[in-house]
């Protein structure tokens, strides 16, 4: 095999206007609603289970199967395809869309990651409802304490493509596209993107060799 290289993705760059955490509440609490009645259901109430999900996820394709506890954020921007399987403690921080391609395998406590923060303070910090024109900063560079604050976020989607198998406590970060066939290494954390018909594993995830 020839040297191949793993492709930067776009979570180090600031994506589109901040948005401010209170934006998100009023979807954040309806997630916990439901995901609060999933992981609390007996293993008997597979009708309910499968209604709540209904619900919960932008959308589910045919046999998949979601094992609970399950966490998300949102709920509405994750798209599952057919015969996907999520094992228990998978976690979704869907405040941008996340797409999973048919036959792919999450092992449990795998974490999807659309969330993210400015690393340059001034961006990640801002007064509430504030326009972000840094007159909260004093001269000497130091923040006015008078004032209430809060953080801000950002967002990219992360795509997985078929038949992957993401392994135990793996991590996706914002901007990455995992293409198909693809084995992701328990405990990893893959930060950029990843090519068709590869083993992956490390943290930062590199490529290990071809998936024949």
């Amino acid at each position: 095999m020839g040297v191949v290289k793993i492709k930067n993705s776009k979570h180090n760059k600031l994506k589109g206007p901040l948005t401010q955490y209170g934006q998100y509440k009023e979807l954040f609490h309806k997630a916990a609603q439901i995901t609060y009645k999933l992981n609390n259901l007996s293993p008997d109430e597979t009708n309910e289970k499968k209604e709540l999900f209904k619900q919960l996820l932008g959308s589910i394709g045919e046999d998949t199967e979601i094992l609970t506890p399950f966490y998300c954020n949102i709920g509405s921007n994750i798209h599952l395809g057919r015969g996907c399987f999520i094992n228990v403690n998978c976690n979704f921080l869907d405040t941008d869309t996340v797409e999973i391609g048919d036959y792919t395998l999450l092992a449990p406590g795998v974490n999807v990651i659309c969330a993210d923060h400015p690393t340059k303070t001034t961006q990640r910090i801002v007064p509430k409802n504030d326009n972000y024109n840094n007159n909260y900063i004093k001269a000497d560079g130091s923040y006015d304490e008078t004032i209430n604050y809060t953080f801000t976020n950002t967002k990219q989607e992360v795509k997985i493509g078929k038949r992957c198998w993401i392994g135990t406590n793996a991590i996706i970060l914002p901007g990455v596209t995992i293409g198909d066939n693809v084995i992701v290494a328990a405990g990893s954390v893959v930060t950029k993107d990843i090519p068709d018909n590869m083993i992956v594993g490390g943290v930062p995830a590199h490529i290990i060799r071809e998936n024949k």
